[in-house]
């Protein structure tokens, strides 16, 4: 009879534990199924700034729709310009992506005639291609700082141009912050002759803080130096403002408004602001969808 009992317990002990290793197998498998649908690092690349690029990328097979919007106003004279990017951008690996850029933009400005007159003039045209490469080298959240590699070469009728960015960022809490060093080559061949040549060299910062895990509110800082060829440092612009993201999940949007401060290098007119290349506000939208 002892036996018996004995037996009994040895069977509903293993049982036990059995069911219990089942359920708790079964728990994490669903936990991690959770964390994959629904972590707001499963799809990687929801940007809380516009103009300053953090290192994550894309998961590898996953695609995003990303149409771009950048309003710049306001010149010596009346000038107001679109730009319009369509972005099509496809995760290769853990640490890599890359993207197509289809370019557009249509411009409003005065236009001063030989006479002396001056004339509003419209015109929308296709501006090229772009072709971006990014590299993270290190995850914001899981190493002491992250760090990313850009490039993207760009052609189109009247310009062509190779782009590099260094991409630092640092996730701390519900703070998340992003610098970026870019230098950008461009040839222009808009007139006959040789193409100009013009390196661009461009600092951006952001700072953000996340209000809640779906909105997010901070500053971003774009300054930006040009160096046409055989004519040395021309001028050092300046742009701060604010900066709002909405991240909801399966799509994302994000805004920034940059007026121009005055400038830290000004060109050969001793202007404040720099207005013969650069504008007295930029704005720019960008929409994120994930496929």
């Amino acid at each position: 009879m002892q036996r018996n009992r004995d037996w009994w317990s040895a069977t509903l002990w293993t049982r036990a534990k059995r069911t219990s290793a089942t359920w708790a197998g079964v728990a994490s498998a669903i936990c991690w199924m959770a964390a994959a649908l629904y972590s707001p690092r499963a799809e990687a690349t929801d940007r809380p700034f516009t103009y300053t690029y953090g290192s994550d990328v894309l998961f590898a097979g996953l695609f995003e729709l990303e149409p771009w919007t950048t309003v710049r106003a306001g010149r010596d004279n009346f000038f107001v310009q679109l730009d319009h990017r369509l972005e099509f951008e496809f995760g290769l690996s853990r640490r890599l992506q890359t993207a197509w850029y289809l370019n557009f933009s249509a411009v409003n400005q005065d236009v001063v005639n030989q006479d002396g007159s001056i004339q509003r003039a419209s015109e929308f045209h296709w501006t090229g291609i772009s072709w971006e490469w990014k590299y993270k080298l290190f995850d914001s959240l899981a190493d002491p700082i992250g760090v990313g590699l850009y490039f993207e070469p760009a052609y189109g009728p009247t310009e062509a141009s190779l782009e590099f960015k260094l991409i630092f960022d640092k996730r701390i809490g519900d703070f998340y912050a992003a610098f970026n060093a870019v230098a950008e080559q461009e040839w222009n061949f808009e007139h006959p002759g040789p193409a100009q040549r013009e390196l661009g060299i461009e600092f951006d910062l952001g700072l953000t803080y996340f209000i809640v895990p779906q909105l997010a509110a901070g500053i971003e800082v774009r300054n930006h130096n040009e160096f046409p060829a055989g004519s040395g440092w021309e001028h050092s612009a300046l742009f701060l403002g604010p900066v709002i993201s909405y991240l909801p999940g399966k799509w994302w949007a994000t805004l920034s408004v940059l007026p121009q401060l005055p400038a830290l290098k000004k060109n050969e007119s001793g202007s404040t602001f720099i207005l013969d290349a650069h504008e007295r506000i930029n704005a720019r939208l960008i929409f994120g969808v994930h496929l």
